[in-house]
């Protein structure tokens, strides 16, 4: 248990006041997401726009309808047959035309792939649109996050594996990674995700990654390295890995992996310094919480707690 690490110097601040300001530093956008734009799909408040992007969405009034505070996707009675369609085509049209004049940072991210606007995870879809253009509309993402441990058991790692995300990444290049992680397209189901991640990622074939027990999440609201919401939730998974066994960057996504002490990690996560990529910091300390490494006798121990799950799980 970290409080009884005095080697590691952690005596001021305590562990768990450390791991809170770097899940803070992550969950720092709320205050702007209550005062933005609600974004209207179908009479339902779906997401929430910033200042930047509702001055660009503003410009197409024939597909939204931009308000001191409201953004409202406009549906045609044309697309009466299939609305959902009919609205994803006319976003699409806009997002191409953003995208072309090269001057929000989130679309130079473009990914080809569908994200869906709900009303919850489990809910059917209101719109699709490009995954890249999810943090312009505030609109809540989800992810898979695997935790990659060496030891007899969670609550015993001695060991975690750490990637480093590739220099070429569009979003946060070289900064350290869970082993595994990525974000749930439109359709996708959290366990299909993450074996499929396992082996495209980490090179984990779908026998071991079978291994990985999901263990919760965490959620929060912080901004996107551009003008946009990361209102996200985050599906958590344990993986116990064998000793001999080393990850390996399958698809080009991660620079490389390494074996991590747990002692190493603490202090890197207890570090001021921006080493993680923001939301990994948070499921990297969700890890310790849960197993065992942070002490219930830290007086911040309560608020880390809470803190790890700020934003609305639906």
């Amino acid at each position: 248990m970290l409080s009884s690490l005095a080697h590691l110097g952690f005596s001021s601040p305590t562990p768990a006041q450390s791991f809170l300001a770097r899940v803070r530093s992550n969950d720092c956008a709320g205050e702007a997401a209550r005062s933005a734009r609600k974004l209207y799909v179908g009479g339902e408040v779906l997401g929430r726009v910033l200042p930047q992007p509702a001055e660009q969405l503003a410009r197409f009034s024939s597909v939204f309808s931009v308000t001191d505070d409201a953004v409202v996707l406009r549906d045609d009675p044309a697309w009466a047959d299939d609305l959902v369609a009919g609205r994803s085509r006319a976003v699409a049209t806009v997002l191409s035309s953003l995208r072309s004049e090269a001057l929000i940072p989130e679309l130079k991210g473009w990914r080809d792939e569908e994200f869906a606007v709900r009303t919850s995870f489990y809910g059917a879809p209101s719109l699709l649109i490009e995954r890249a253009a999810a943090p312009l509309f505030g609109a809540t993402a989800y992810g898979v996050f695997v935790n990659g441990f060496v030891g007899d058991s969670a609550s015993t790692a001695t060991h975690l594996w750490l990637g480093r995300r590739a220099a070429n990444k569009p979003t946060w290049p070289g900064l350290l990674d869970c082993v595994v992680a990525g974000g749930l397209a439109a359709g996708q189901l959290p366990m299909a995700a993450m074996r499929r991640e396992c082996a495209e990622e980490a090179g984990i074939d779908a026998t071991l990654a079978a291994h990985a027990r999901p263990v919760g999440g965490v959620s929060y609201t912080g901004f996107s390295e551009g003008w946009g919401l990361k209102r996200d939730v985050l599906f958590n998974f344990d993986l116990q890995l064998p000793a001999d066994f080393a990850p390996f960057a399958a698809d080009g996504e991660m620079a490389g992996f390494s074996l991590t002490p747990i002692d190493e990690v603490c202090e890197l996560l207890a570090s001021e310094e921006p080493l993680f990529k923001p939301n990994v910091g948070v499921v990297c300390i969700d890890f310790l919480m849960r197993n065992g490494f942070v002490s219930p006798d830290d007086p911040s121990y309560l608020q880390l707690l809470g803190a790890l799950r700020s934003a609305e799980c639906s």
